[in-house]
């Protein structure tokens, strides 16, 4: 049982007071201080207040547990409860009204009620989990009940019975009190016989209690009986022992944890078994000395002939009992035998090789299977160290595995290690180390040995497949970097390291022209030959689809990187050679050095890759070294890509417009509309700035949509402002992802709908880079066409404007390149083409309008060579709406159309 320290100094505090308390009212009530009347009163209320202690205690012990114990407790507070009750009202006759308490008197039945209480609280006590026989428990109580009666019948019962006056109640209240007191005392030692060793201890206190309650009764009853009885007597004085003592029981459970008052599996002393037999055998000894001392007296003959019965009919039941339990130990052992036999069979054949071993790792057992993973026999290794069978640097991890086991007995250890093998030979084992030294079958350190070879292989290879690139069997970008940083571990000053990254250029035409697997071929190919160009030590890794790199792990000059690059572009002239054709190849190639020591592999990449991307920039097929400026330059890319994105929502776009005007007389035609970007760091952004990068990320269709149909309800609101200039015209230039997108047509569309703008005046410039490739583009034209939308080439003359598109589209107007308006005057050649180009758009009946007109001496040149309209800085710069509404209210009326106000036209001979 575990009682804290602080349970047993509030446990011996309580003994020494009742100790005190018992041994006080001894000596009162025997030396009657202060003359009879206060002993009585001393004797009356002593009594009653050890009782309602006991109760008191026994109430605070059922609260505190619960289930049987809590049962058990309330019953013996309910007994100690009603026997305070009857030595209240005994009190009450006898100190209050001061006569002599009558027998019998209602005392009398607190006093017997108390009886069943205390029997049913001592029944309920749980006992032992394996009594041999409930027939055997039931007959032990019936034989010391009889054993018991014979005695009290040799020493009280019989002369109660013989005495006994005519009054019935009288005499069963008489003999009440010693057949409860049997009662009791039955029930008291079948309670130390059943109680388990745990709860021992409160319960061997509540049988103290209770058997000198019953010395007190039955001395009592004798007295009483035979009218000796007076008041305060010291038989007194066990009723207040035997309260205080159930009250001590009572406490001690209070103080103790639940979990440790529990019935437990312990077999019961020979002591206990010895028990019942000893109230036979002083009964045996009582009848036999009082039937041949004087006359026979029958009922003790009897009644002992019917507790020999009793004792014969258990003794039957025992050997019942035990030959049952033979039955059970032989079948018991059968099924261990079984089990052993079982488990042995399962030790030998088992995949796994078991070793025993002690605590020093010397081996004491070894399974067959050893014989068969590593070609021992197994009892030529008992008594050698185990470790010696390890390679010698696993032997560290499995001794780490073995005081991990010793100190945590019973749990698993595994360790990875290598066996050695009778031929010499190595195997991956995994081992299993399980302590179990505190077995006392056991006794040792359990190895469990599997041999893990295949899954080493297949760990070893899914890492390679894991660290490396499945076509080229090169390192990928993972293993890359991770080279590059223990590279960069392993720098020292003045001998740092660099990367390469390398490009192969149009690789996509391979792949297109040759197929998927020739170009996997060509990249194997690629690969072999990079790996024979580097130093040994160098890595070269596929990081990419048509990307690769070289890690230099020692550079000690700054020029190494640039002559590997040399090397490598001079050994890759030479063509490959792929299904019986040669493939030449082209290469770009970035390259970054370290120059801090802060440098980690993931700088050096990234600054590689801005460097390769800066010669694919400036014409491929070359090779450009990274400088901190290139960084500054993607950087500023990057910010302007975010920034871009959320401009349209956050309203910082704005368009501008430019008036085209008929040369013959200046009538404004239409405008063309220019998107600007006010950024709020960078001012006023320029188109050639952010429009190639918003065709570049995809952000040119939703640039496109809004400008659209901005134009269209700028254009809109002109037209209601100015009823004459209801047929000017507006052209939004388009770009190739423009043209491209899916939902072009739906877009324009839209954009018109919404604004109430007619598409009979909306113009779509294709725009220099827009080229016309595709069915689906080609139609997607033709649609905005039928729907009224006209169609002009812009920059027409440069590469970006084929003469096929104007027999493929419904083109309506022909813009010349600005770069023939502005030489025309000067050169020669440029007029004729600049003349070539517009009698082509007149032939054909398109409108002809040139672009960039900034002299009015190109003005004049163009009405020469009959170019219809044209806009430029000479004629108007281009101007924000609200400058448009002022250009348009400057504007003279002549012939039903607005005329700009500045035009003028110098007509030359």
């Amino acid at each position: 049982m575990i009682v804290n320290r602080h349970a047993k100094r509030d446990f011996g505090i309580a003994c020494a007071a009742a100790v005190l308390l018992t041994a006080a009212f001894g000596i009162w009530i025997g030396l009657r201080f202060d003359g009879i009347q206060v002993t009585e009163a001393v004797d009356d209320f002593g009594e009653g207040a050890a009782a309602l202690i006991a109760a008191l205690a026994c109430a605070a012990a059922a609260f505190r547990h619960k289930g049987r114990m809590r049962v058990a407790w309330a019953l013996l507070a309910g007994g100690a409860g009603a026997w305070a009750i009857g030595e209240g009202i005994w009190s009450y006759f006898e100190v209050i009204r001061g006569q002599q308490v009558p027998f019998p008197s209602l005392a009398d039945a607190g006093y017997l009620a108390a009886v069943p209480l205390v029997v049913a609280g001592i029944a309920v006590f749980p006992g032992r989990h394996r009594t041999a026989s409930r027939a055997a428990f039931l007959l032990d109580g019936a034989i010391i009940a009889g054993a018991l009666l014979i005695i009290s019948w040799s020493t009280l019962l019989g002369t109660l019975y013989r005495a006994a006056s005519t009054a019935t109640l009288s005499t069963v209240l008489g003999l009440a009190y010693p057949i409860s007191d049997i009662a009791i005392a039955v029930m008291a030692l079948l309670l130390v016989s059943r109680t388990a060793r745990s709860i021992r201890l409160p319960l061997l206190l509540v049988a103290a209690g209770v058997s000198a309650n019953l010395l007190s009764d039955s001395a009592f009853a004798y007295l009483t009986t035979t009218h000796a009885y007076g008041p305060a007597q010291l038989i007194d004085t066990g009723w207040v022992a035997g309260y205080l003592l159930i009250g001590l029981g009572a406490f001690f459970a209070t103080l103790v944890p639940k979990s440790a008052l529990k019935a437990d599996d312990e077999p019961p002393g020979r002591w206990i078994l010895a028990l019942p037999y000893l109230p036979v055998a002083i009964a045996a000894a009582v009848t036999v000395a009082l039937n041949t001392s004087g006359s026979p007296d029958m009922f003790l003959f009897w009644g002992m002939m019917g507790v020999a019965g009793l004792v014969l009919v258990r003794q039957f039941i025992v050997l019942w009992d035990n030959l049952s339990l033979n039955q059970k130990l032989e079948a018991q052992a059968a099924a261990l035998r079984d089990t052993e036999t079982n488990f042995r069979s399962l030790v030998q054949n088992s995949g796994d090789v078991v070793v025993l071993a002690d605590a020093s790792g010397t081996m004491r057992f070894l399974s067959t299977s050893i014989d068969r993973f590593f070609a021992y026999n197994p009892t030529e290794l008992v008594g050698q160290p185990f470790v010696e069978l390890l390679h010698p640097s696993d032997r560290p991890t499995f001794e780490g595995g073995v005081q991990k086991a010793l100190a945590a007995s019973a749990h698993p250890i595994s360790a990875s290690c290598r066996v050695r093998h009778k031929l010499g030979s190595w195997t991956h084992c995994e081992i299993t180390i399980t302590n179990m030294l505190h077995q006392s079958t056991l006794q040792a350190l359990v190895l469990n040995i599997r041999d893990v070879t295949d899954r080493k292989e297949m760990e070893e290879r899914l890492a390679h497949v894991a660290a490396h690139d499945p076509v080229t069997s090169l390192p990928n970008r993972i293993t890359f970097r991770n080279e590059a940083e223990a590279a960069l571990e392993r720098s020292q000053p003045g001998r740092g390291i660099a990367v390469l990254a390398l490009d192969i250029d149009d690789f996509k035409v391979v792949n297109d022209a040759l197929g998927q697997r020739a170009g996997d071929d060509l990249l194997g190919m690629i690969g072999g030959r990079l790996s024979k160009i580097v130093r040994p030590g160098d890595v070269v890794a596929r990081i990419g689809a048509d990307e690769f790199a070289v890690l230099m792990t020692m550079v000690a000059h700054e020029d190494q990187p640039v002559r590997l690059a040399e090397r490598i572009f001079e050994h890759f002239r030479a063509p490959f050679r792929v299904e019986e054709r040669e493939v030449g190849l082209r290469l770009s190639a970035g390259i970054a050095a370290q120059t801090r020591p802060e440098d980690t592999a993931e700088t050096l990449m990234r600054n590689a890759d801005i460097a390769l991307n800066a010669a694919k920039s400036g014409g491929k097929g070359r090779w450009v070294q990274y400088a901190p400026e290139q960084h500054a330059s993607v950087s500023d890319r990057m910010e302007m890509e975010v920034d871009l994105a959320h401009a349209i929502e956050r309203r910082q776009l704005v368009l501008h417009y430019q008036p085209a005007v008929r040369i013959a007389d200046g009538a404004i035609l239409g405008f063309e509309a220019f998107v600007r970007w006010s950024h709020p760091r960078r001012g006023m952004v320029s188109p050639a700035d952010f429009i190639p990068l918003a065709d570049e990320t995809g952000l040119i269709v939703p640039l496109q949509r809004w400008v659209v149909g901005q134009a269209c309800a700028d254009g809109r609101q002109w037209q209601l402002g100015y009823p004459v200039a209801s047929g000017l015209t507006m052209s939004v230039n388009v770009s190739q992802r423009g043209l491209a997108y899916p939902d072009l047509v739906a877009d324009v569309t839209q954009a018109c709908a919404a604004a109430g703008f007619d598409p009979l005046h909306l113009v779509l410039e294709l725009t220099q880079g827009a080229t016309l490739k595709g069915k689906e583009t080609i139609d997607r034209l033709i649609e905005l066409h039928q729907r009224g939308v006209k169609l002009a080439l812009d920059d027409f003359g440069a590469d970006s404007a084929p003469l096929s598109a104007l027999r493929d589209l419904p083109v309506d107007i022909v813009k010349l390149d600005h770069s023939f308006v502005a030489r025309m005057t000067s050169s020669p050649t440029d007029a004729t083409v600049a003349r070539a180009v517009i009698d082509l758009g007149n032939t054909l009946g398109m409108m002809t309008m040139a672009d960039g007109i900034e002299r009015k001496e190109q003005l004049a040149a163009l009405e020469r060579i009959g170019c219809a309209a044209g806009q430029g800085y000479y004629l108007s710069r281009p101007l924000p709406a609200a400058g448009i509404e002022r250009l348009l209210a400057d504007c003279t009326e002549e012939g039903g159309m607005l005329r700009l106000a500045s035009f003028k036209l110098e007509r030359t001979g």
